[in-house]
């Protein structure tokens, strides 16, 4: 079963593994961010891991993956920008006083949207937050958030892999009804482009 292998190999990490792991967590590991943190919650019920070494050590690397993706933002690199104009730009256009306005919401609560968290840090370097502002905001919902799922996993390891599949399950019905969202949009551009001129 894919969530125990995921389980199995989360345990063989040493603690500098898993702040590796907690880096890549929210870009390149193919599984949502919530589900490895649950792994690690189990491991450390399991007695695999210290719960007061690794929630530090898990929020270090989450924080460090979002710096990564603020500066690049910030800066202007080609490849976040060109993703940023293709996929928000035309979406954020009339909403971007309100960004602007509420910054510090949009960087807090994207941490907890499953497979969207990347937009707060984000939209922070895009709008040249200062970086002091974008760090508290960022720091004050790691707190939260990972000794939550990290708890939740310690605390149900018995029902870890039926915790686990659900948030997957989440996760693929949001990436559903993502892409009939787009769908339905490509479609109404492709009438109103093709068919009504």
């Amino acid at each position: 079963m894919e969530t125990l292998a995921i389980i199995n190999q989360l345990g063989t990490f040493s603690y500098i593994g898993i702040f590796g792991v907690s880096f890549l967590a929210n870009v390149v590991i193919p599984v949502p961010e919530e589900i490895v943190l649950l792994a690690l919650g189990y491991l450390a019920g399991s007695g695999h891991a210290q719960i007061f070494y690794l929630i530090p050590i898990v929020i270090a690397g989450l924080l460090a993956s979002d710096i990564v993706m603020y500066t690049l933002a910030r800066g202007g690199n080609k490849f976040i920008t060109r993703f940023y104009e293709k996929f928000f730009a035309h979406r954020l256009e009339s909403k971007q006083e309100w960004i602007h306005d509420h910054v510090e919401k949009v960087i807090f609560y994207s941490r907890f949207m499953v497979q969207l968290r990347f937009i707060g840090p984000f939209i922070a370097g895009h709008q040249k937050v200062p970086f002091r502002k974008f760090i508290t905001y960022e720091l004050a919902a790691l707190v939260i958030y990972v000794p939550l799922f990290i708890w939740v996993g310690y605390y149900f390891q018995s029902r870890i892999v039926r915790i686990i599949d659900g948030v997957d399950l989440v996760r693929n019905i949001i990436l559903i009804t993502i892409g009939v969202v787009a769908g339905i949009s490509l479609l109404r551009y492709l009438y109103r482009r093709f068919i009504l001129n």
